[in-house]
């Protein structure tokens, strides 16, 4: 706790180099992070005011500090560099993330792992040219990886449970137009039955949604395997087959395990399968995907650490896999 006191009080000085009312803005988040205050914290840079979500602040002054940002323009609007790939974009009109292929992302519900997985690490790449590709998007979260894919040419079915991060993917899509036409929003989760499932989450906003784990809130969702998934598809008029290539990406939190264990079949449909695993929520480990995958179903898959906490417990627990089938390589 003395820690964590510290760091704050050395963040709150350090800021006087970053906003004008550093100390008052230090305040108010701290008023309103303990429950003393509501609404926004206003920041100063320049000669313009600015309204920051507390969870924004928190990001911008700690990122601030840790060196992970760095301001780009203070005037009509400030610009922070995050990792000299995106731009946090602050003015008037609210504030957003804008990728480095014009991707727009607002900045006010965010998961700042999820931004930094996505466009600076690159966890989620397929190719550079997706036209005339299919991405099955299961675990959706706030569209960054829908956008992502779009973004490359693809046509994107993005899957996600959350009521809160299902809106927020909403939000996202309308903020790039030119882009929506080629995604398709479903609020459901895949599981290994059909009907109603609860999802359990930590947070208004939580990468680690699942079905698999307890969380400070469950929502009662929607839910399709794999297969009723794409009849529904088919009757919106969606025919995965009439694309070049098909790709399956998962980030459900376990949810990975029920697709490979009881529908062999329908994966057999995709070319390109791009999995986060989470076998430690269900005690089970890699090898009970790798193996039927490669060995029954004919593809090829690359293991891979994609985050510190895969590296924490181990990629037999947690990871990514890429697989691709050997006939379409």
């Amino acid at each position: 706790m003395l820690k964590y006191a510290l760091r704050m009080l050395r963040i709150a000085l350090f800021t006087r180099h970053l906003f004008r009312n550093w100390l008052s803005a230090a305040l108010r988040y701290l008023l309103i992070k303990y429950g003393l205050a509501s609404g926004y914290v206003i920041v100063k840079c320049g000669a313009a005011s600015y309204k920051l979500s507390p969870d924004l602040y928190s990001f911008v002054v700690n990122a601030y500090y840790d060196g992970l940002i760095a301001v780009h323009r203070c005037g009509d609007r400030v610009e922070f560099s995050i990792g000299g790939v995106i731009k946090l974009s602050i003015c008037d009109e609210g504030a957003f993330f804008v990728t480095p292929d014009g991707v727009k992302l607002w900045a006010d519900v965010f998961d700042y792992a999820a931004i930094f997985e996505t466009w600076i690490y690159d966890i989620h790449f397929l190719g550079f040219n997706l036209d005339n590709w299919i991405v099955v998007d299961i675990g959706a979260f706030i569209g960054d990886t829908a956008l992502y894919y779009a973004s490359r040419g693809a046509f994107v079915v993005a899957v996600e449970p959350v009521p809160r991060h299902f809106e927020a993917m909403l939000r996202n899509i309308e903020l790039n137009p030119t882009l929506k036409p080629r995604i398709v929003p479903v609020n459901a989760a895949i599981a290994s039955t059909e009907g109603f499932v609860d999802v359990a989450v930590g947070d208004e906003i939580d990468g680690e949604a699942s079905i698999y784990k307890r969380g400070v809130k469950t929502y009662r969702v929607k839910s399709y395997t794999l297969k009723s998934l794409i009849e529904h598809l088919k009757n919106l008029g969606i025919e995965i087959n009439k694309f070049k290539v098909r790709a399956l990406k998962m980030d459900c939190k376990g949810c990975e395990y029920d697709v490979v264990d009881n529908e062999p079949d329908v994966l057999k449909l995709f070319d390109v399968l791009k999995i986060e695993y989470s076998g430690h929520l269900r005690g089970y480990t890699v090898e009970r995907l790798i193996r039927p995958i490669e060995d029954r179903l004919g593809f090829k898959c690359r293991m891979y650490a994609h985050n510190d906490i895969a590296v924490k417990l181990g990629l037999d627990k947690h990871g990514m896999i890429t697989c691709v089938r050997r006939d379409y390589v």
